[in-house]
């Protein structure tokens, strides 16, 4: 008769705990984070639906950015390496692969924009010139960006794409 006696280590197994619990109650957030204030996601929301009343074009960029392959990709297997990380137990490892994941989302937003993104800037945005604000009903002279890159003119909004990870509550 063969006797087997299997013994767990009881700190192993709570940090195992421990860290499985940090995977299940972490999410990353990509776009602007909360820092990012009032007045930027403003902007974004005018540029990712438009305004008619501005003539800016809907030029969504969050969502098509994070839909595509390379970028999906890239945050699958920053995931997939919390998912190890968890499993063998290391909390580290869990908050760096959201950490990455985040980071992959974040530059995939950059790339897309500057990739270009459709549709292109009207030649009054470039150059400048006159239109008519409907809102004000008067001309107004618009000074031109002097470049045809849509969703950069400061960097500001382009600089503030980011991540948070953040505890489930």
């Amino acid at each position: 008769m063969i006797r087997l006696t299997v013994k767990e280590d009881a700190r192993r197994t709570e940090a195992l705990l421990r860290a499985v619990k940090a995977l299940s109650e972490t999410r990353v957030e990509v776009g602007l984070p909360d820092s990012a204030g009032a007045r930027l996601r403003r902007v974004l929301a005018i540029q990712e639906h438009g305004s008619p009343l501005m003539r800016i074009p809907p030029r969504p960029v969050v969502a098509p950015a994070l839909a595509r392959p390379e970028v999906r990709q890239a945050m699958a297997e920053a995931l997939r390496s919390a998912a190890e990380a968890a499993f063998s137990g290391e909390e580290a490892g869990v908050a760096a692969g959201f950490e990455a994941a985040g980071r992959a989302g974040a530059d995939g937003i950059r790339a897309y924009i500057d990739a270009g993104v459709s549709p292109p800037n009207a030649p009054v945005t470039v150059s400048g010139g006159w239109v008519y604000n409907r809102a004000a009903r008067k001309g107004v002279r618009v000074p031109g960006k002097g470049f045809n890159k849509p969703l950069f003119r400061t960097g500001e909004l382009y600089g503030a794409f980011s991540w948070e990870v953040k505890r489930n509550e």
